[in-house]
């Protein structure tokens, strides 16, 4: 009996610590892309990526999402045709260099973007999930400093007309937000799959508008009462680096 009990925790002991470096060897990056020219080129390619997720598919990719955005602060049915982001995950930082570099669809791309601005992330606190699973998942804690907010939706569409009505009030708050730095309605398909990414001066300023701000705190509460949502994702990240890179 103590033998077998001993077995079944060294067994479990060896799970948690293989469960616990796969989360440490992910490596996650944000890149947002502008197009000056080319841009219905990418606008076409988008609609291609929609149907054909494997285009982009790489070999160490662990999580990929090609992300078009809407007109002014994002929340909008129309596009922004120059803006594009790229969210992602890979088994180490070699796998996304190859990418870059040797994915067809990818460097063209890159050629034809005017300005990438590459931010690598540090996932430290995450709930909910996208399209069923987090890929988020990441041994890490705040480390001071800007962070970066990842938001994710699916709004039921029985809801669409009042989530977009509701929302832009609350999108124009972030902008004008003390600590803000950076803010863009990104998504896979116009309003319904709808996410957001921010970037702020410290967890605090985040707080400070996320607990006190009136029209984030009203929109929060009418989206939970309303149930604008089949499926929700947030994630707050410490930033590495935040660099633009002019291809």
């Amino acid at each position: 009996w103590r033998y077998h009990k001993k077995s079944s925790t060294n067994v479990g002991d060896f799970f948690v610590l293989y469960k616990s470096l796969i989360l440490i060897t992910l490596t996650y990056y944000i890149d947002r892309l502008y197009f000056k020219k080319n841009k219905f080129w990418m606008f076409k390619l988008m609609g291609s990526y929609t149907f054909n997720k494997n285009i982009l598919k790489s070999s160490g990719q662990e999580f990929f999402k090609l992300l078009g955005t809407g007109s002014k602060n994002g929340f909008s049915v129309f596009p922004d045709f120059s803006n594009y982001a790229m969210i992602s995950s890979w088994k180490d930082d070699a796998d996304r260099k190859a990418f870059l570099e040797k994915n067809k669809i990818m460097t063209t791309i890159l050629s034809k973007c005017h300005e990438r601005v590459e931010i690598k992330i540090d996932p430290y606190e995450f709930k909910g999930s996208w399209n069923k699973i987090n890929p988020f998942k990441n041994d890490s804690s705040y480390k001071g400093g800007k962070i970066l907010i990842i938001t994710r939706a699916r709004v039921k569409f029985q809801k669409l007309l009042e989530f977009l009505i509701s929302t832009s009030k609350a999108s124009k708050s972030i902008k004008n937000h003390s600590g803000a730095l950076y803010y863009k309605g990104v998504g896979e398909l116009p309003i319904i799959e709808q996410s957001t990414i921010s970037i702020w001066e410290s967890e605090e300023k985040m707080k400070m508008y996320a607990y006190s701000n009136s029209d984030h705190m009203k929109i929060i509460s009418k989206a939970r009462k309303r149930r604008w949502y089949s499926e929700e994702l947030f994630v707050r990240c410490n930033i590495i680096h935040d660099k633009k890179i002019n291809e």
